[in-house]
């Protein structure tokens, strides 16, 4: 059982900072958009968006996350931190921070993302499931769109593309082991793109 404690009352986005500047490890609840924790450092930090290196549970950084400040519910600190940083120390992890990362808004996150990543998770909120993933290489962004194209869970690039809204994006994420065992199974995309798929038949 991991013991947290709260930080202060003095505001998420002064927390964040805090968190930013210190280098402490800490875990982001987002009750209204996804149960569980996301756990890690605060590499990056805007007015309306931050950017978490995360920790799994082995305590190995396991890629980057980009969340709304606005949905984080309550942020806490580790009281474990010695554990946390002498444990990833010992492992040869090193804190690595994303060089130009732009956080102002979803389409500067996805390019930051796509400059450093082959793969990017845009993971998005729907009604009852919380947030659903969906991953590839951007093709284009529009003024309300990222435009991917997309893998299946079994590594296989599907022919078309999805267009996501910028207004139902719960998060992005890059980096992870996940998205770099897909890359390494899947390689570059090859073959003609079919039409692009609607919006609205990708994001219910």
């Amino acid at each position: 059982m991991t013991t947290v404690v709260p930080f202060k009352a003095r505001g998420v986005r002064a927390e964040l900072q805090r968190a930013l500047e210190e280098r402490v490890p800490i875990r982001i609840h987002r009750e209204r958009i996804q149960p569980g924790v996301i756990h890690g450092y605060v590499v990056a930090l805007s007015r309306d968006f931050c950017l978490v290196a995360e920790v799994g549970d082995a305590i190995r950084f396991d890629g980057y996350i980009a969340i709304a400040v606005a949905d984080i519910s309550t942020l806490e600190s580790e009281l474990a931190r010695e554990f946390v940083d002498r444990a990833l120390a010992l492992r040869g992890e090193k804190l690595k921070v994303p060089a130009d990362f732009r956080l102002d808004d979803w389409a500067a996150i996805a390019r930051s993302a796509a400059a450093v990543a082959p793969l990017i998770s845009v993971n998005m909120l729907e009604d009852e499931d919380g947030e659903i993933s969906y991953v590839g290489q951007i093709v284009d962004i529009d003024a309300n769109a990222i435009v991917l194209r997309e893998l299946d869970p079994n590594a296989a690039w599907y022919p078309d593309t999805g267009a996501y809204e910028f207004a139902a994006i719960g998060s992005i994420g890059f980096g992870s082991g996940y998205l770099e065992a897909l890359w390494q199974v899947a390689g570059a995309p090859g073959g003609p793109l079919s039409p692009r798929v609607p919006a609205s038949d990708t994001v219910h």
